[in-house]
């Protein structure tokens, strides 16, 4: 194959290869120092609702057949067999994907010797994500990793084919099972590279895909299987050719353009490139993909409104680009030059923009710790909130937060012990009866959620008194 994308030419081969060494360290470094200082703003939304899980059920929680989900669990549910305080356990939680991510990179750097894979793994985590290191427990962050270590095992010729392929057929079954958009995005670039040319490979790609296939569509859950109705239901009433209605399409790339000028200036780079080069097919394979991406995403979530879910839903775009740019090679000195410029910058870009919305995740956290102070105050440990407030984060098009999440609240209340634990539920009426404590033990049942007064944790300790409001 020709030579990386992010080799430097011989006369430059020091400062350049030293340059991207220190630059993907200090990348992880600011996720690791991102990691610890905003620890409590980092169980945002479904994180706290996993970790709740854990600490309830003392063991990893995998859900909807997502065998990848321990990879950011393992650090929690080690501080949970050990015991240790929960402030610490939240800690060792957000710390779970900077631990993946440092693996995974000393992995492709050093084992594998291939420092684009060592970039590569880095941008997957930081470019096109900024409300999403608030909420870093989406599982196709980790695939996304596990994705290019395996497309870096591929090209390595250093290792025994037999451990290589056995490794990456373990790694590709669990990228895919991280989302139904990781298996999309995967085969889309193993077709791109052409993957069958190498026979051991192609036949261990085509047998995982099939294993997992079968896999999934035999447990195939309630949610996933609401969420593919959702597109043919969109596809069905709107048409494909919705997606492209001059107003969407206005929008969406308004929203591009705010949110997401990092993927869009690799995006550019990469089509560039790939003209530049003649590499036609790939080329059009790229620009094809984002279409592809474009019109399912658009028909699965077509709500513009910039939020972490937002962010994870528009995941795959940034992988794509990333990935591909990564497992296509493309070279030249000039080239390769505007790479290593542009990449710096979307990295440095990209540890600005969480910064600038920081302040509100951390007033919503403060927030939530004023009310466990009041419950406490009015000696309530099971409570509803009537005091309503939301969080705007600076942008425009960005939707609001709510502040209060139960399942954070009692995570958070716990760090005291487990006799303060408080348990917190919003609510719009300042009746309480046993009626509306039925129902809403009755939706935490059918939710999930743990009903944290019958917890058999050490961590929580609640009593099973009546519901009062929080004056």
């Amino acid at each position: 194959m020709p030579a990386s994308t992010f080799h430097a030419p011989a006369s430059h081969r020091w400062s350049w290869a030293r340059t991207t060494d220190i630059l993907c360290w200090l990348a992880i470094g600011y996720l690791g120092w991102f990691a610890l200082h905003f620890y409590a703003e980092r169980i945002h939304g479904d994180a706290s609702y996993f970790l709740l899980k854990i600490v309830d059920e003392g063991t990893f929680f995998v859900s909807h057949g997502r065998w990848i989900m321990p990879l950011s669990q393992w650090m929690a549910v080690l501080g949970v067999k050990a015991g240790v305080p929960m402030t610490t356990l939240i800690t060792l939680y957000s710390l779970g994907n900077v631990a993946i991510v440092l693996f995974a990179f000393s992995f492709v750097r050093y084992g594998l010797h291939d420092r684009s894979a060592g970039i590569a793994v880095i941008g997957t985590q930081m470019l096109g994500l900024a409300d999403a290191l608030f909420c870093p427990v989406f599982e196709f962050y980790y695939g996304s990793m596990l994705l290019v270590v395996c497309l870096a095992l591929i090209r390595n010729g250093g290792m025994n084919i037999a451990i290589r392929s056995s490794l990456f057929a373990v790694l590709l079954f669990l990228a895919l099972s991280s989302h139904f958009m990781a298996m999309l995005v995967a085969g889309m670039i193993l077709f791109t590279i052409r993957v069958w040319q190498d026979r051991a490979f192609g036949i261990t790609t085509a047998a995982v895909f099939l294993a997992h296939l079968a896999v999934r569509l035999t447990f195939l859950s309630d949610y996933e299987e609401r969420a593919i109705d959702s597109l043919w239901i969109r596809f069905d009433v709107l048409g494909m050719c919705w997606a492209f209605h001059p107003g969407r399409l206005f929008a969406h790339g308004v929203h591009a353009l705010v949110s997401y000028p990092d993927v869009i200036l690799l995006s550019l780079l990469a089509t560039f490139t790939f003209i530049r080069q003649r590499a036609w097919r790939t080329a059009f394979l790229f620009c094809g993909g984002i279409l592809v991406i474009y019109v399912l995403q658009s028909l699965y979530f077509p709500d513009g409104t910039h939020s972490i879910y937002r962010e994870i839903v528009d995941y795959p775009f940034a992988v794509w680009v990333i990935v591909v740019v990564f497992a296509m090679r493309t070279e030249t000195a000039r080239v390769n030059n505007a790479w290593r410029w542009a990449i710096m910058a979307c990295l440095i870009y990209r540890c600005m923009a969480p910064l600038q919305i920081a302040d509100t995740y951390s007033a919503r956290v403060a927030w939530m710790r004023d009310r466990i102070r009041e419950a406490h105050d009015q000696g309530i440990q099971r409570g509803f909130v009537l005091e309503s407030s939301t969080h705007d984060p600076p942008g425009n098009g960005v939707g609001p937060f709510t502040a209060l999440n139960p399942t954070e609240v009692i995570l958070l209340s716990a760090e005291a012990g487990p006799d303060p634990t408080v348990v917190l539920f919003p609510t719009r009426t300042a009746v309480v009866n046993d009626s509306i404590e039925d129902l809403l033990e009755q939706k935490l049942i059918d939710s999930d959620i743990p009903l944290i007064w019958h917890s058999r944790s050490p961590y929580f300790n609640v009593a099973e008194e009546p519901f009062r409001i929080l004056r």
